[in-house]
């Protein structure tokens, strides 16, 4: 999907660009990618191995630490969006709680 709108953010993935109002966030490919799987799951457990496996194709430990990583990085430029949030699910993964998420194919 090349546009997400979620609540206040519109995030184009093939820019890789997180926009809110007149503020543009250029996002990290691993950030994009990120952010397109939890948006592709909005509202429902995205699991942990599945994200890793999908976007850094192993999930050992490092790799998973990397993620957490990205993972506060993302919560950070959502942050302008309070009612947006992204949780972790003990055991299972993670989840973007979000009020409203539209894929846009223009």
């Amino acid at each position: 999907v090349p546009m997400y709108k979620i609540g206040r953010f519109t995030f184009d993935t093939q820019k890789q660009v997180l926009a809110i109002d007149d503020k543009n966030t250029k996002l990290t490919t691993k950030e994009s990618e990120l952010l397109s799987l939890l948006c592709a799951h909005v509202n429902e457990i995205l699991e942990r191995n599945f994200a890793l496996k999908t976007i850094w194709i192993d999930d050992n430990y490092f790799n998973a630490r990397s993620m957490d990583v990205y993972i506060t990085k993302l919560r950070k430029h959502l942050k302008d969006d309070p009612s947006i949030e992204i949780i972790n699910i003990h055991g299972k993964g993670y989840k973007l709680i979000a009020p409203d998420v539209e894929a846009k194919t223009k």
